[in-house]
């Protein structure tokens, strides 16, 4: 037996999924292990084997492919566990990171009532220190002509200032270097030259090839940041599974949508970041396919977390930055948005207002919520969940996991003596609290960004995802609350990065280029990046059947500052094509605006061509079940249920007890090998050939 393992590393658990050679999927869930990322990862192999009947060796050997998403970037940003960094930058711009984009700096990327609260706000802590950013006598213009010819002592001079400091890192950024490397490529050489060979190098030229000063220097100075201690982690992990017998390539998941081999991932490591919910997204996308959804909200709530993302016309969107501790940098990824609001996610009282608040503080994997009972006394949304009765306190986790009542009910007591209220009472407001913020958030993604949520399949995944998105969906009048796989949906993340390919994109950035274009212009430009996209999935090992490339071009009116991306034809351009791209633009403008908001007059800008090409992995096979299953309660249990602000007999079941073809109709709690699927009163749950939970909101 042949199989695919898929590893996902969260905030709070570590998720694993094996698919074998027939399309079985196992899956399973440990605790992450902050302290030691990797603990985590092999504790998973370790964990899954078992559940095969197999021990670890044996399955790594019978595996095809091992491919894993890290949070280990993420977390070195967060935590201020950077390495020592240095910044080589043109003379003059050596306080770009520090100035940020002057006052939004200092909310980007933070929820709204952080935003609405700024005269709280502070700027984060510099990704590199003042003392470190270098200045060098050098200049080239937005033509990419040298007007200031490189001052090579003076390089050398910082090279080896910086070989005295002990650097680990040094990140190389030069104005316009994308138009004309030499200066940056020169500087490289001589740091190669004076410095150890184990200082982890990075230049702009080469990690993102566009304009947008701040945002290229960002990700120039995370990456190199970032890049000692990811690129250790993710070699440590290599050379650990070719020990335990794995003979393949380990694939790592990147935020743009596609798997990495393990040395572009060391060399590019900020493009891991926020790589685990952009998995989901593609996994999401996968199914979608299959099912034959076009637009769907990816809900993705997990221990730490909740990450939204949009799916449109069967892709996901994606956005041209990202956005890490307030600081905007330039790697393209899957658009996704996160608030503090999982299942770890701490509620506690302002003192200044009185009032409950949840998140975004979480009690993470170590000590986790309080039911856990390792050393946790913060009540958590899990804590409100098992004293409002969708939890089983004996079989969490099928069993594997005991959750301790008293502890939760202690943790919640204190904080309804606070607020004059009952404990239930007070774990049912969490809830709601939770849910509402949720809700926000996916109504900020959707009608905020001109889309009526009423036209939207929502997938409800994650560890506590499916519990929680029925209700959720019911604020928003969504109809359709899919929760894929049933107790798969708890790893889909892990199960996405199965149904990712190896990506290569190439942006190249285009200078004053305005209607009208020239298509012979344009087509060289598109067959410049694709012939370097080609050629590094060939140096991959695909061959040119394996390989699917895909050309986009971003657009906007002049004297507008936000692009929007249309998809390209292949092969020559004319000028057909061409007119046809400035249609699409408008259409896509005033879909996103509004009727009429379109500004043609002011003309069109080609900001950018970007080609990404895939290299098309082993994928898992969705196999249809026979639908003949049925949906047999265990028995019931008096559940609270918010929304209703009452306890109520509610049917209960279990795995064993549900299955394709099955129909439920709530209240109904399903409680699941690694996650719980909360059906409302009033909803009902189809259960179809692909074991994916349906769940129809108000039962239409």
């Amino acid at each position: 037996m042949r199989f695919l393992c898929n590893v996902d590393i969260g905030g709070t658990h570590t998720d694993i999924a094996v698919i074998d050679e027939d399309g079985n999927t196992t899956e399973a869930k440990v605790q992450s292990t902050p302290g030691d990322f990797a603990q985590g990862f092999f504790d998973s192999l370790d964990a899954i084997a078992s559940e095969l009947g197999i021990n670890t060796t044996e399955l790594l050997e019978s595996s095809d492919l091992v491919s894993h998403g890290t949070t280990v970037g993420t977390n070195a940003v967060i935590e201020g566990e950077e390495s020592e960094t240095a910044l080589v930058t043109t003379r003059g711009t050596e306080d770009v990171l520090f100035l940020m984009r002057g006052a939004p700096g200092r909310t980007s990327g933070l929820p709204i009532e952080e935003v609405l609260r700024y005269q709280h706000a502070t700027k984060p802590d510099p990704i590199i220190p003042k003392h470190r950013v270098h200045g060098i006598n050098e200049r080239v213009d937005s033509m990419g002509d040298v007007v200031v010819e490189f001052d090579e002592q003076q390089a050398r001079d910082v090279a080896q200032q910086l070989a005295e400091e002990d650097i680990d890192s040094v990140a190389v950024s030069f104005l316009w270097s994308f138009l004309e490397s030499d200066h940056e490529e020169r500087m490289t050489s001589i740091l190669e030259e004076e410095l150890d060979d184990d200082v982890f190098l990075t230049q702009s030229n080469q990690l993102v090839p566009k304009w947008g000063e701040y945002e290229r220097t960002t990700a120039v100075a995370i990456n190199a940041s970032i890049g000692p201690v990811t690129s250790e982690y993710i070699t440590d992990i290599d050379e650990e599974l070719t020990e335990r017998g794995y003979d393949g390539k380990l694939l790592v998941m990147q935020v743009g949508g596609g798997v990495a081999p393990a040395a572009d991932a060391i060399r590019e490591p900020v493009r891991t970041i926020d790589s685990g919910p952009a998995a989901g997204m593609i996994g999401c996308s996968y199914l979608a396919d299959h099912l034959e959804h076009e637009d769907i909200i990816a809900a993705d709530m997990g221990g730490t977390s909740f990450d939204v993302g949009l799916i449109t016309d069967g892709e996901p969107l994606t956005n041209a930055t990202n956005v890490i501790n307030r600081y905007d940098y330039a790697i393209r990824n899957i658009d996704i948005d996160s608030i503090g609001n999982g299942g770890g996610s701490i509620a506690w009282v302002d003192e200044d207002t009185g009032r409950l608040e949840v998140g975004p503080q979480s009690a993470g994997a170590d000590p986790g919520p309080a039911c856990y009972g390792e050393g946790g006394s913060d009540p958590t949304i899990t804590d409100a969940d098992l004293l409002l009765g969708f939890l089983d306190a004996d079989e969490f986790l099928a069993g594997r996991m005991s959750l301790d009542v008293d502890r939760a009910e202690s943790a919640i007591e204190e904080l309804a003596d606070t607020l004059g209220m009952g404990v239930t009472e007070t774990a049912s407001g969490i809830v709601e609290i939770a849910n509402a913020q949720m809700a926000d958030l996916v109504g900020q993604r959707t009608i905020n960004r001109g889309y009526d949520p009423r036209n939207f399949v929502m997938y409800a995944y994650g560890g506590a995802g499916p519990m929680h998105m029925a209700a959720v969906a019911d604020q928003l009048d969504i109809g359709t609350v899919v929760v894929p796989g049933g107790s798969a949906s708890s790893v889909w993340s892990a199960l996405g990065i199965s149904s990712s390919d190896v990506l290569h994109r190439n942006e190249v950035s285009n200078i004053r280029t305005v209607a009208p274009f020239d298509p012979d212009e344009v087509t060289r430009r598109f067959e410049d990046a694709e012939t370097e996209v080609r050629e590094k999935l060939a140096d991959n090992d695909f061959a040119d059947e394996q390989i699917r490339i895909e050309r986009y071009a971003d657009l906007r009116y002049g004297a507008q500052v936000h692009q929007i991306p249309v998809p390209m034809p292949g092969g020559t351009l004319d000028e057909s094509d061409i007119d046809d791209m400035i249609r699409r633009f408008e259409q896509k403008y005033e879909e996103l605006y509004g009727e009429g908001a379109g500004a043609s007059e002011s003309g069109f800008e080609l900001v950018a061509v970007r080609v990404d090409g895939y290299g098309e992995t082993t994928k898992p096979q969705l196999e249809q079940a026979g639908t003949d299953g049925g949906a047999d309660p265990a028995g019931t249990a008096e559940v609270y249920w918010p929304r209703e602000s009452r306890r109520l007999e509610t049917e209960i079941y279990y795995d064993e007890d549900v299955g394709p073809g099955g129909s439920i109709d709530g209240p109904a709690v399903v409680r699941m090998e690694n996650t719980t699927i909360a059906v409302p009163p009033n909803d009902t749950c189809e259960i179809d050939s692909y074991s994916n939970f349906n769940i129809s909101i108000g039962g239409n």
